[in-house]
């Protein structure tokens, strides 16, 4: 079985004497209390026109909490930043995401993840919460580059509508992606927010055969992991992604990008790269 986790980046860079590029940011969103998406960019050039290997993140104690990184390939010449962000450019194509309980990227010695082809800058979106007081802490990405593998690997975002979650409910939903060609999954990231109840990823085949592919329950914001799959997929096969949420508040939970809204999804790393997309 092959493995593989997650990542995240930043926008100071520098090369270590192995060709690892080392991505340095600090996303600050202001005072206590405040919720900011914020973005850094820098240049891919180092990388040489390499695939990716590994993405390993170190950590550092803040006062600033993430909730997630979104890792971009873009061709747009995107600033060092930090610069507001809810919204990507139009030509951002997502590579992968950390989030809390995430771990690095390792990817087998086979595979390779693929930077999107055209890309002149990488983009990291942060999604960040200041908890207290005191200086923000700076945080550090390592990307170790790989010669293009036998096997390309690329990003699969699958995405599920989220309704109006209403005091007291339980609301589930469920979405599908077919596939045109076949495609060889290695890894699932699930996502919710804080009232996400449970989560789980199937296998349709032949639109009446159910295999599951990762079930969490509960589901547990705290720990947004990406699960070690090893499943080869056919033309016309589907993925299902089904999200349950359970409101104990005496508020309406909307869908969004705060974390106080909520999002259903998951994400995949998968070869071959130009096979990962629904039909």
């Amino acid at each position: 079985m092959r493995w593989l986790a997650v990542l995240v980046v930043g926008a100071c860079t520098s090369s270590s004497g192995d060709e690892a590029l080392r991505l340095r940011f600090t996303p600050d969103p202001g005072t206590a209390g405040s919720e900011r998406y914020q973005c850094f960019g820098f240049d891919v050039a180092p990388l040489g026109g390499a695939d990716l290997g590994a993405i390993r993140f170190v950590a550092a104690d803040s006062p600033v909490f993430l909730h997630h990184l979104t890792l971009f390939g873009s061709r747009s010449a995107f600033p060092d930043g930090p610069v507001d962000c809810l919204e990507m450019p139009d030509d951002a194509v997502p590579m992968n995401v950390w989030a809390p309980g995430g771990t690095d990227v390792m990817l087998a010695s086979d595979v390779s993840l693929v930077i999107p082809d055209g890309t002149a800058r990488l983009i990291v979106q942060t999604h960040a919460l200041r908890t207290g007081d005191g200086a923000a802490r700076e945080r550090e990405i390592v990307l170790e580059p790989r010669d293009a593998a036998l096997q390309r690997a690329g990003w699969l975002p699958l995405r599920a509508p989220v309704p109006v979650i209403q005091p007291g409910q339980r609301v589930q939903i469920v979405a599908t992606c077919t596939l045109a060609s076949g495609l060889h999954v290695v890894s699932t990231w699930p996502h919710m927010h804080q009232i996400g109840a449970e989560f789980h990823g199937s296998i349709v085949r032949g639109a009446t055969t159910v295999e599951p592919l990762v079930d969490i329950v509960p589901w547990d914001f705290n720990a947004q992991r990406a699960y070690a799959v090893d499943v080869e997929l056919a033309a016309g096969d589907a993925i299902g992604t089904h999200c349950i949420w359970q409101n104990p508040t005496n508020a309406p939970v909307l869908p969004g990008p705060r974390i106080t809204d909520e999002m259903c999804g998951q994400s995949m790393i998968a070869y071959p790269f130009d096979a990962a997309h629904c039909q």
